[in-house]
């Protein structure tokens, strides 16, 4: 037990009033929640999810005195409280929160506040892909070389504030860290001591207003760096900025004593003046050059280069390191092969919740026929490329939604014969139809879930949408 900083938050907030807001179904409210009711707050969260769709998270607090209001917010909640704790997706302008702002109440996220109390390291990881693989591969290296250490962020099932109760500052802490957590770093002006950015594409413009905004967010990883620490970039990153945003990291604030900048970050930064006090270092697939024996793809070399180069700082053994990540077995819902059924092999991509995820699922399962299960809600992100790369799959199923809605007219006219006659409201008949269409050409193909677009239509989340995709799967495969 950290009985000293556990006794300091105590002298803090007991007795105060503390605002949970969103509960959600992934552990970090109801964490947030049970932490601040031990430390004797007077803990009240609000959702806007009803009891039903916050059941099973609901059952995790049942033997706390913690007060629930939910399937909406009550603006007295927000401006009669001593402090609040925002979920990741919960907007800063949201008018609940700017008139607690206003008020001068603070409002703060889990991890930037396990960032500014954590006693140990930091590794913090974030892109718009291949964060969860990295940081799974990071701490699994930690791990089995012996490093004591801790995995948390904004992964499912974790609650990453309990760890404050027993971090030394012996102790590791690899973190994946999404933009909206990182929003978070920029307030309380904290990065992690290495900081990983493994790419850049547009993402989540249905929350922000442009892809500035997102961009932004998303240098808080680095932004605060102190001498000794670490920014590690994927070297590819210039050519990703450039498609996405010419002027990157254009309003970048320098901070600290000015430090030499690298012609290589100068000319990746666009020439900024930009003031690094932590030592930057690059990875690449080249960096690389070994089997993945469960991974595939090249985004998955660049993780692995990631994690390899994360080795070399922390002075593990190199052949080590390249054993351990190269069997890694990978993550469930990241191209992840369920089972096998006369030669089709099915695939949950489900955590592709963007267009350049389908992208990269498409190219790293190339080797046979593919018979994609695609669409669901627009995040409103650009999917050109993505209808380009469609011509080297099979067939495409549709699922409803708004992103199925935007490219349905381009795909009719460019991918008439490849389309299912269909658009699916349920996932199962869109499956029993991949399946199908690929048992009737009876060649070795994929049947492939990954749709480019998020859950929202069917599913509480993308995790609750693979599960189904799983279930409906193994129920296929018995039956056939």
């Amino acid at each position: 037990m950290n009985e000293k900083l556990i006794d300091e938050l105590r002298q803090k907030y007991e007795g105060k009033k503390v605002l949970v807001v969103g509960l959600g179904l992934q552990m970090g409210g109801v964490g947030l929640a049970k932490f601040f009711n031990e430390l004797g707050a007077k803990v009240t969260v609000t959702d806007k999810k009803t009891k039903e769709q916050l059941r099973t998270s609901i059952e995790l607090l049942k033997d706390y005195p913690i007060e629930l209001h939910l399937g909406g917010h009550n603006i007295d909640d927000f401006t009669n409280t001593d402090y609040i704790f925002k979920g990741p997706s919960v907007l800063w302008d949201a008018p609940e929160i700017s008139s607690a702002l206003k008020k001068g109440i603070p409002v703060e996220m889990e991890m930037s506040y396990v960032a500014k109390y954590y006693p140990g390291k930091i590794i913090g990881i974030t892109g718009t892909r291949g964060k969860s693989t990295t940081t799974n591969l990071i701490f699994n290296l930690l791990k089995l070389s012996g490093f004591p250490v801790v995995l948390g962020g904004g992964l499912p099932g974790i609650s990453t504030i309990e760890y404050l109760k027993t971090a030394t500052p012996k102790d590791y802490l690899v973190a994946e860290l999404s933009s909206w957590a990182l929003s978070g770093f920029h307030r309380e002006k904290v990065s992690p001591h290495i900081a990983v950015l493994t790419n850049i594409y547009p993402d989540h413009l249905n929350y922000y207003k442009n892809i500035e905004e997102y961009i932004y967010d998303k240098q808080a990883i680095f932004t605060y760096q102190k001498k000794g620490d670490y920014f590690l970039l994927n070297d590819n990153l210039s050519n990703q900025i450039e498609k996405v945003r010419p002027l990157f990291f254009d309003r970048l604030t320098p901070r600290g004593p000015q430090a030499i900048v690298s012609k290589k970050v100068s000319s990746l930064f666009q020439n900024k003046k930009i003031a690094f006090t932590s030592s930057q270092e690059y990875f690449s697939k080249k960096d690389f050059p070994y089997n993945l024996k469960y991974l595939r793809g090249d985004h998955n070399l660049e993780n692995a280069a990631a994690a390899l180069q994360v080795a070399k700082i922390l002075g593990i053994d190199e052949k080590k390191a390249i054993n351990i990540i190269s069997n890694f077995k990978g993550l469930p819902f990241r191209q992840e092969i369920i089972g096998e059924k006369n030669n089709i092999i099915f695939v949950n991509d489900t955590t592709s919740t963007t267009p350049i995820a389908t992208e990269k699922a498409i190219e790293a399962f190339s080797d046979r026929d593919i018979y994609l299960v695609l669409g669901g809600n627009s995040k409103n992100l650009p999917y050109e490329k993505l209808l380009s790369k469609l011509s080297k799959v099979k067939k495409i199923i549709l699922l409803a939604g708004s992103f199925t809605d935007q490219i349905l007219a381009t795909l009719r006219e460019s991918s008439l014969d490849k389309l299912s006659k269909e658009i699916f409201n349920d996932l199962e008949k869109a499956v029993e139809e991949a399946y199908s269409q690929a048992s009737s050409h009876k060649e070795k193909a994929y049947i492939l879930f990954s749709p480019g677009a998020t859950s929202f239509a069917m599913f509480n989340n993308e995790f609750h949408r693979g599960r189904e995709f799983n279930r409906i799967v193994k129920k296929l495969i018995k039956l056939t």
